[in-house]
This record gives C-alpha cells, sequence and structure tokens, in this order.
C-alpha cells in the first residue's frame, strides 16, 4: 500500500509544479517520514536568555560553557501576533543558527492572531473567540494582490509569509497548541454521558478557541492548502491534541461553518487535512496512573515508571482507534504519522501525582525507547527549563525541565536535572541507531524485564533493557536476565542513564544480569581491552590491599585504582602503568595506607591508549575503630608503641593487665595525640593484655608478651 502512495506522490509533485495549489489532500498520499530526530525540546522562556543561548544548551552550541542535552530538533512557535508586531523575518537569525547546531526537522506551531486579526465574534458569550477573523473568505485570489494568497483571508496570507521564510528550517507545522483544551470536563467522558464530545460537537464555551468546532478543520484546511503549496515536502500536523474524543471531531465534521457537513463548498471532512498526529502525553494526569476500584470505593494507583512510560503509548493506541474507525488504516487511506511534542512527569512529588528524580529519569528512558519501538517519529520534552514565566502557580509543571529553573541564571551556568542526564544519555548512545523488532524478539525477555534491541550504524547491537516497576511510588525492583544462548553473547559493556556525564562504561563477562529499574545500555562486544582473572581489595593490618590479575592486555595504556567514602564520588587513589599489549599473566597490586574507618569503597578503570575506558566491579573494605589502633611491638623488652589513626575528640584511656586481670599499668591519650609510649622494663616476663578504651566507642583488647 506504501508504493502505491508514493506512485500517486510523484504524480501528484508534477500537478503541483504546473498549478500554484495542491490538487491533493491526505486522503491520497502521507509521505512516510525517515528522518531521525527523535529528540527535542520545547524551548518555553526564560529571561534573560536569548533563543540562541537556549538553542545553545539544547544542543550543545560553540559556546564553551553550554552543555547540551543531545537534542536533534526543537519546537519553536511563530505567533502571528508577534511576527505582525515585529517584522516576519525577525526569527529567521535564530532558525540558522538552530541548523548549525544540529537541530533540524523543527517542529513549528502556529496560530493566536493579533487584535486586529482576531475575530470580535462572541461564540461563547461573554468571551472572545482564539482564531482569525475572515477564515471563510476565500483563500485565493489568483494573484489579484501580487500574491496567490487573498489578503483578506489573514490566516491564509500569514502562513503564506512566514511558511516562505521559515520553510527550509521547519518539517512539521503545528496547527495550534492544544486546541482541545478543556474547559468544560466533557472531553473525558464516554459516548452515551451528557456531553460527551463522541456523540455531539464541544460548544465554543467548552474548549480554547471559543468558536464552533468545524473552525478548527478549517484552520487545517487552510494549512494544508498554503503549506503543501509552498513546501509539498513539509508535513501538516494536528496541534498537540490530548483527547481521543477531540481527534473524532476532527474526522467527522467538515469545514462548513453551518453545521460541519459535506457538500460541493466543502467536499471533505478533517482528516483530509493533516498528515500528522501531534498529541500531548502527561500520564500523571491522564488517567494512566489509577484505576477505580469500586470493592474498595477509590483508586488503585500505579505511580511508577513503566506504568507511566506506557501511558504514553497507550494513549497512541486510542488516537489509532479513532483514525482507524474513519479508514486512516493504510487501506482504505494513508495511515498518519505520529509526533509527542509535550510529554514527561514531574521530579518532585505534589499532591497526589507521581514525582521523583529517578522517577522521571527512568520515565524519560522508558519512554524513548517506547516511543521509537511504536513509530512515533519525534519526541519533544517539555521542557528545556523548569519554572516558565508562564507558569503562574507553583505546579508539578514547574518540575519538568532537562535544566534546573534558568529564569534569573546567567546564561551558561544552568544545572542539569537527573531526567536532563538521562535524556543525553539516551540521544548520545541511540540517535541514529534503528529499532530492530526481530533481534528484539529474540532477546526472549521474562514478563519481569522490558526493553529492545537496536542497531547503529555501524551495525553493532544496542540493548536497553530492565526490570519493570510495579509497586505503587516505588522505583525499587530487581530482575534477573540472561541473554540467550543462541545470541552468543559473553562480553557485555554497559552504560547507565548518568553515562552522558560520567563517562564510565562497565564490564560484564557473562550473558546473565542483574537489572533494577534504571535501564541499562548495553553492547556486546567479542573481545575486551583486558581479560582479567581477579581483582580484590582486603585488609591487611591498618592498611586496605589491592591487588588484580590479567591474562591478556591489548593496547593498555594504564590502571587508575579508584576510591570512595558514602556520600562521595569516587576520586582517583593511584595510577599504575599497564603491560600495552601483553598475552602474559600480569600481577597487580596497590597498598592504601590507613583508609578512613567505615565503608571503603574501590573500583578498578582500566585506561586504553586511544583514551577509552573500561570500569570494573565495586570492592568494599569496613574499617572498624579496632582496625585503628596498632600495637608494637607484640613481644617486647622495653616498651610498646601505641598508635591511632583516626581524628578524635576525647581522651582515651589504655589499661594494662596481667593474665590474672590485676591492673598493673594505666596512661591517657590526648586528643592532640595520635600515639603513646608506654614503658614496660618493670613488668614481670609473661603475657599482658592492653584494654584500649574510647568513651563513645566502647573498649578494645589487644595483647603482648615481655620477654626481657
Amino acid at each position: 500500500m506504501r508504493s502505491i502512495y508514493l506512485t500517486v506522490l510523484l504524480c501528484v509533485f508534477v500537478c503541483v509544479t504546473l498549478s500554484a495549489q495542491p490538487s491533493y489532500t491526505a486522503n491520497d498520499v502521507v509521505t512516510p517520514y525517515t528522518g531521525n530526530s527523535y529528540y527535542g525540546t520545547n524551548m518555553g522562556y526564560h529571561a534573560p536568555w536569548t533563543d540562541m543561548q537556549l538553542a545553545d544548551i539544547a544542543a550543545g552550541g560553540a559556546n564553551p560553557n553550554s552543555f547540551g542535552m543531545g537534542c536533534k530538533s526543537l519546537r519553536p512557535a511563530l505567533y502571528e501576533h508577534f511576527l505582525e508586531q515585529y517584522g516576519y523575518n525577525i526569527k529567521v537569525q535564530e532558525f540558522r543558527h538552530y541548523e548549525s547546531l544540529g537541530l533540524t526537522d523543527n517542529t513549528v506551531f502556529v496560530g493566536f492572531p493579533s487584535n486586529e486579526h482576531k475575530d470580535p465574534t462572541q461564540y461563547c458569550p461573554g468571551t472572545s473567540s482564539e482564531v482569525f477573523k475572515n477564515l471563510y473568505t476565500d483563500i485565493w485570489d489568483n494573484g489579484e494582490n501580487g500574491t496567490p494568497i487573498n489578503d483578506e483571508n489573514y490566516y491564509a496570507l500569514y502562513l503564506y509569509k512566514m511558511v516562505h521564510l521559515y520553510k527550509d528550517y521547519v518539517k512539521f507545522w503545528e496547527i495550534w497548541n492544544e486546541p482541545d483544551l478543556d474547559h468544560s470536563g466533557n472531553a473525558f467522558r464516554e459516548r452515551g454521558e451528557p456531553g460527551n464530545w463522541w456523540d455531539t460537537n464541544p460548544a465554543p464555551c467548552d474548549f480554547k478557541l471559543k468558536a464552533p468546532a468545524y473552525f478548527y478543520v478549517r484552520l487545517l484546511r487552510i494549512s494544508y492548502e498554503v503549506i503543501k503549496t509552498i513546501d509539498p515536502d513539509a508535513y501538516v500536523a494536528v496541534g498537540g491534541i490530548g483527547y481521543p474524543s477531540f481527534l473524532d471531531v476532527i474526522l467527522r465534521n467538515s469545514d462548513n461553518p453551518n453545521d460541519g457537513s459535506i457538500n460541493g463548498d466543502y467536499p471533505l471532512k478533517g482528516g483530509a487535512y493533516f498528515d500528522v498526529l501531534s498529541y500531548h502525553s502527561y500520564p500523571h494526569i491522564d488517567g494512566s496512573l489509577r484505576e477505580w476500584n469500586n470493592d474498595i470505593g477509590g483508586f488503585d494507583y500505579f505511580r511508577h515508571s513503566d506504568a507511566a512510560a506506557f501511558g504514553v503509548i497507550k494513549l497512541k493506541r486510542r488516537f489509532e482507534d479513532v483514525l482507524e474507525d474513519y479508514g486512516y488504516d493504510g487501506d482504505t487511506y494513508p495511515e498518519k504519522e505520529f509526533i509527542i511534542t509535550e510529554s514527561n512527569i514531574p521530579r518532585v512529588q505534589m499532591g497526589e501525582h507521581i514525582g521523583s528524580d529517578e522517577a522521571q529519569r527512568n520515565f524519560i528512558i522508558k519512554t524513548l525507547v517506547r516511543c521509537q519501538k511504536n513509530d512515533i517519529r519525534q519526541f519533544h520534552i517539555y521542557n528545556l527549563g523548569e519554572g516558565s514565566s508562564a507558569d503562574v502557580n507553583l505546579s508539578e509543571f514547574n518540575f519538568m525541565g532537562l535544566y534546573k529553573k534558568l529564569e534569573g541564571v546567567q546564561p551558561y551556568q544552568q544545572e542539569a536535572t537527573d531526567g536532563g542526564i538521562a535524556f543525553k544519555t539516551t540521544s548520545t548512545i541511540l540517535h541514529g541507531a534503528t529499532y530492530d523488532p526481530v533481534q528484539t524478539a529474540a532477546l526472549n525477555m521474562p514478563g519481569k524485564v522490558n526493553g529492545a534491541a537496536f542497531k547503529d550504524q555501524n551495525g553493532e547491537y544496542i540493548y536497553v533493557l530492565w526490570a519493570k516497576t510495579k509497586i505503587d511510588q516505588s522505583e525499587s525492583v530487581t530482575a534477573n536476565y540472561t541473554f540467550p544462548d543462541e545470541l552468543g553473547i559473553n562480553n557485555l559493556e554497559r552504560r547507565e542513564w548518568d553515562f552522558s556525564i560520567t563517562g564510565d562504561v562497565y564490564t560484564h563477562d557473562s550473558p546473565s544480569l542483574q537489572l533494577t529499574g534504571a535501564p541499562f545500555f548495553l553492547v556486546a562486544k567479542d573481545v575486551l581491552p583486558v581479560e582479567y582473572v581477579t581483582f580484590d581489595a582486603f585488609k591487611q593490618g591498618t592498611d586496605v590491599k589491592l591487588e588484580w590479575v590479567t591474562i591478556a592486555e591489548r593496547e593498555n595504556s594504564q590502571f587508575i585504582l579508584e576510591y570512595k567514602t558514602p556520600g562521595r564520588d569516587f576520586e582517583t587513589l593511584t595510577t599504575v602503568q599497564g603491560a600495552g599489549t601483553s598475552i602474559l599473566t600480569n600481577y597487580y597490586q596497590y597498598i592504601h595506607d590507613r583508609p578512613l574507618r567505615g565503608k571503603n569503597y574501590y573500583r578498578l578503570r582500566q585506561v586504553s591508549a586511544d583514551g577509552q575506558s573500561t570500569i570494573y566491579e565495586i570492592k568494599t573494605v569496613e574499617i572498624e575503630i579496632g582496625d585503628l589502633f596498632t600495637v608494637k611491638p607484640t613481644l617486647a623488652n622495653e616498651e610498646i608503641l601505641i598508635e591511632l589513626y583516626e581524628y578524635r575528640e576525647q581522651d582515651i584511656v589504655i589499661e594494662v593487665f596481667d593474665i590474672i586481670g590485676r591492673q598493673r599499668q594505666e596512661a591517657i591519650m590526648l586528643p592532640d595525640e595520635n600515639d603513646i609510649t608506654l614503658d614496660v622494663r618493670n613488668l614481670e616476663i609473661g603475657h599482658y593484655f592492653l584494654r584500649i578504651e574510647i568513651p563513645t566507642e566502647g573498649f578494645f583488647i589487644r595483647r603482648f608478651v615481655v620477654a626481657h
């Protein structure tokens, strides 16, 4: 069926070159989108930042401080009232800058007339409409005013002037933003319920446009005719809708201003005038994370990242069902393409909503993976920065952003959110890769595991896997997974959600993994730069000994031993020269002198000659207070030395007892002392015990022998 549509399209384009206006509609052809710009963002308004600076931190610009988020496209707006006030070319320079950053196939939402061009009719009593006046004036006048557009049709003229200037930078023209914004509560209602939008068109007071519902179909028709005349390769998109019932309104109505019916002047319904369904998905408010339970007379909640990510796809499937009901199934009419131009969940819990850094970052990765699996061509996160000035009241929408609040922050002093880091990691690893359904099926994932297989531009497979979250308000879950034997996977490189910041790559020499709710990115490697046998860490007196053994090394420059304590990041402990390329067994060791009390974490990082690094497993050694004392010699003639390797603020009482429990000596080690010497010349030959007492820690016993 797709090949038939392409044949029709070629014929149609010939017709376009011979006449200014398209002689086809979306009932005839929708060109399959083949671009690769999944990773987009809404820019928002964040004074004192300019749009160019915002684009820099979205993509990563020339400014050395413009740490980018891996965005590949943007969703800016070009309002008519703005262009009328400042000139239609006011944003051309910005769009050129976007292109220079690799931000292509952008989505622009249009509409919002100037006061001079707004329809003054109060279709909703007491409220002005939001649409253009003269919508039903003829679109075309055959050049009577110097252009083929009728200048009295203000919406058509606005599109004509704007698209000519910006067509080289825009792939998707989104007609209005959330035109179905519901002011009545009726959009959610099911068929048969009073006021539902399935059985009756929304009244003008019910929704954002404050005009008859078929006026929106008129906007689509004008948009399709004008945009396709200027740029046949562009896509016309329904503008960021959220309700399947409103899609039904579009598909069952023509642009007839009387009643939306079909006649000679209004021959087609709304589905003929758009290529792409753009929708907005906020699972925390659309019902995806709860379900009514009659047994308890209340809701069961599913506020975790897997339910939220599935909610995004579930909404797409509901839209697909409506499209198929009207024949947009690839048989009767071409299938529509899908994009998402707003989506996220908050990283802070407010009210009953889901909300945590962990849930948001997991949601973003899982949703991006699911979008590519389900043929959603673009995903624009809401928002680039948190706390847009458009948000009058503090709400959960103030905590959705790739960066924390940008307003009031000097440009290029931004701070990334965990969700932003996860977004960038996904873009860094998966941009340019293609979802592979066959390899995904071959993973044979059990019910507790989800994920996908992708093939990158070099033909190498990338796997994204995670354990499915199940518990309300929890991201804690584990599941075991083993790659099937027939895939021949033994050596794996693992990258985690924060790879775009840390650059850390972990290795597994087994096809078996323990997964968590945080997705892993995995690449199978036939040959590892270092094949190691052991890496271990253990106490040796008051020190920690680290040792590792390799049986082969390939272009291995060095090892870096890294160390941390709880609540701190890993830091370099020491660097050890590697063996370069070797097939011999090599033994390495390092003594960490007197580490701190408590848990001490060690990991081994291998660095190849080309600068690539691989991280091996983490080892933990716990140092207790008793480990921080040394008593020497334990076979003494004249004196013994007691040393403590830790800062303290209290006196330490030291007592010497003989084997029948009599106290023979006592001494005090003051806070400014780290050692003390005891004279044992007056003690008889024999065995003795040292009792070392720290008031807040208890006491510790050490044994020594006097030999004289």
